[in-house]
């Protein structure tokens, strides 16, 4: 994959570099009520079904992790509620492993199981979709925060974007109070993961390239293998220069929902080997616009996931120098 570039040790980021600083690769999974805007339009008691998806759903996601914990020795983190957008629910996970990656899919992949289960016995109106994919912080991407009103905060720092974001950065991972601060993600991984969501349906849970490249590698760890499909790459708007995306998914909806049609799923599994490499030579070919890989479980020689590159790292430097140095104007 990138051995070709000089593999870089963690121990290359400053020791006093704050811990918002330091790389991190979360998971972001959204889910997405299908047939909303008919469903809202038809009646006019139609807020108590949104009201039961947001409470409902959530209840599952975590009952479901909680009976993965139960019967694993594994760890992974929790889903964390990221925001809703409308009549969408997005989560997000940090990873460290690659078998994590696997084990947070397959927690997901049970909480729409087990919601469109529920939904069906309500309504045959409704449906889901989902789409998942990955994001490395505090570069490519970035977490931004926002105080809530009439919060305050350090007199020196409000009139210094650049100080007031990193304040309220170092209150958010310094386990202080965060209930009056919000946190968002920005970046062309996030962009990415919206305009995946377009793709999704309630058969095809929807995942970027490079998860999809992360679990094919997480293979020889996990269990048994996902059963991703290939269905061919297709324009995905502003994404990777507008040249073809390979549209990767995994099949959902089963059970309560075998009526929904798509033509798709009797296809025969994708080998994992050629969608590893076919997912691998679409990342070297964009590799500054897909997200590098920056996990603790590196093997020996291995230089794809336990490592960031140059320019990352140059860039999370730079810009810690950077606010040392408005600290120290300020």
């Amino acid at each position: 994959m990138r051995a070709r570039v000089p593999n870089t040790p963690r121990k290359a980021f400053p020791s006093d570099l704050p811990e918002g600083l330091k790389p991190r690769l979360r998971l972001f999974l959204s889910i997405d009520l299908v047939g909303s805007t008919a469903f809202k339009q038809s009646r006019q008691a139609w807020l108590p079904a949104l009201l039961d998806f947001y409470r409902d759903f959530d209840r599952i996601v975590h009952a479901q992790y909680r009976a993965f914990r139960q019967r694993s020795n594994a760890f992974v983190a929790p889903p964390e509620f990221w925001k809703s957008n409308g009549d969408e629910l997005l989560y997000t996970c940090d990873l460290e492993t690659r078998a994590q990656a696997v084990d947070a899919i397959r927690i997901w992949m049970s909480a729409l199981s087990a919601y469109r289960s529920d939904l069906a016995t309500l309504t045959d109106d409704l449906d889901v979709k989902s789409t998942a994919w990955i994001a490395l912080f505090p570069a490519p991407n970035s977490e931004v925060f926002f105080r809530r009103g009439g919060a305050q905060f350090r007199s020196d720092a409000s009139e210094n974007p650049i100080l007031l974001q990193a304040e309220m950065r170092d209150q958010w991972y310094g386990g202080k109070t965060r209930h009056d601060i919000i946190r968002d993600f920005v970046g062309p991984s996030i962009d990415t993961g919206f305009r995946l969501s377009g793709w999704a349906s309630p058969r095809r849970l929807v995942l970027s390239a490079d998860l999809a490249f992360l679990l094919t590698s997480a293979y020889p760890v996990a269990e048994e293998p996902l059963p991703l499909h290939f269905s061919g790459a297709q324009k995905l708007r502003g994404v990777v220069g507008d040249q073809p995306y390979p549209m990767i998914w995994l099949p959902v909806g089963a059970g309560e929902r075998e009526d929904v049609g798509d033509a798709g799923i009797g296809r025969h599994l994708s080998d994992p080997v050629m969608l590893r490499s076919f997912c691998e030579a679409i990342i070297e070919q964009n590799y500054k616009v897909f997200t590098p890989f920056f996990l603790a479980d590196a093997p020996d020689g291995d230089t794809d996931f336990g490592w960031a590159p140059p320019y990352i790292i140059t860039r999370i430097i730079s810009d810690w120098h950077a606010e040392k140095r408005h600290r120290t104007a300020a």
